[in-house]
């Protein structure tokens, strides 16, 4: 399983020093600063053995006899790894920018994980009611022996004393368990309210990676211009790019980049280039929704008819469209 292998130990022993030099770059980080972009260009142009191993199908590639075709084992092995889809994105990015092209994000997301909602008060009734109770008693005490000293004798004031005595203590061992409660209650609450608050952020998170979307970019016409136009050899690299990304768990980037390249090629007055190579990528109707099926208009289009970008006849009747969902 070289292709496993190959993002799994994550050497990059199988290109050469200056490819290899950029591929860990890029792994290091999303976005590179060039000390050389023109050698850049020319390392990813001039050099037709990496593009096999970064970008894995299950076509025997003409052009590097010492690269491997992925079987459907390894591509299952390789989706199961989030280290390895990592990776491999990361290398989806440098590619881009080969092309010209940036990922961005095209919307900034402050988080507020405070939330007064949540947060509960501690200085409310409970404990309202305990200091209400510890001045109840307290005056009911003072009235008593102020009635006993008005209307008793003082042998009497003192077996009076003494059972208001017993019942102060009494009470007063009454409000250390109701504070315990309320003590052990405030404790629960705490954690219920930690448990909440680690609830809301994770929720706050998945909302944000669901809402927010990255955009490609064009940043450098000429370059993009001269990959499409002019070097023509990397129209047959960006097809591997997109059949790669479709069955190795990046099918909406690689409809991302098909529509891209049909909006910049259909700009630049090249929209033949675009349907002769990068149509067959686009959108299946399996992949619409029932509202855009209903407004679809044209021809119908089912992934059986467009196996062949993506598999060598050997896998045609082994395949269905879960290959790239």
């Amino acid at each position: 399983m070289r292709n496993f292998d190959f993002y799994n130990n994550a050497t990059w022993q199988e290109v050469k020093p200056k490819i290899k030099a950029i591929i860990e770059q890029f792994q290091q980080q999303s976005k590179t600063k060039f000390e050389d972009l023109k050698s850049f260009y020319q390392d990813l142009e001039y050099d037709h053995s990496f593009i096999q191993w970064m970008f894995p199908n299950f076509y025997a590639s003409k052009f590097n006899p010492n690269s491997y075709k992925l079987n459907l084992e390894e591509r299952n092995r390789m989706i199961k790894s989030q280290t390895i889809l990592k990776r491999f994105h990361q290398n989806y990015i440098l590619i881009l920018r080969f092309f010209g092209i940036q990922l961005r994000s095209n919307q900034i997301v402050i988080i507020d994980l405070t939330d007064d909602s949540i947060k509960f008060n501690y200085f409310s009734q409970p404990q309202t009611q305990i200091i209400q109770k510890q001045k109840s008693i307290q005056g009911t005490i003072n009235q008593k022996v102020q009635s006993q000293n008005v209307n008793q004798k003082q042998s009497e004031n003192s077996k009076i004393k003494q059972t208001t005595i017993d019942q102060f203590i009494k009470d007063k061992q009454q409000i250390l368990k109701d504070d315990q409660q309320f003590q052990q209650q405030k404790k629960i609450d705490n954690q219920k309210n930690i448990q909440i608050q680690n609830t809301n952020i994770e929720y706050k998170i998945d909302q944000i990676n669901e809402n927010q979307q990255q955009e490609l970019v064009l940043i450098d016409k000429n370059q993009f211009e001269l990959c499409c136009l002019k070097n023509t050899h990397n129209l047959l690299r960006l097809k591997r790019i997109l059949s790669s990304l479709s069955v190795l768990k990046h099918r909406k980037e690689a409809i991302q980049l098909c529509q891209f390249l049909k909006k910049q090629l259909t700009n630049l007055g090249k929209e033949k280039i675009y349907q002769e190579y990068f149509s067959g990528f686009d959108r299946y109707d399996e992949e619409l929704t029932k509202n855009e099926l209903k407004k679809k208009k044209g021809e119908n289009r089912y992934f059986n008819a467009y196996k062949l970008l993506y598999v060598d006849e050997d896998l045609v009747e082994k395949v269905d469209i879960s290959l790239i969902q």
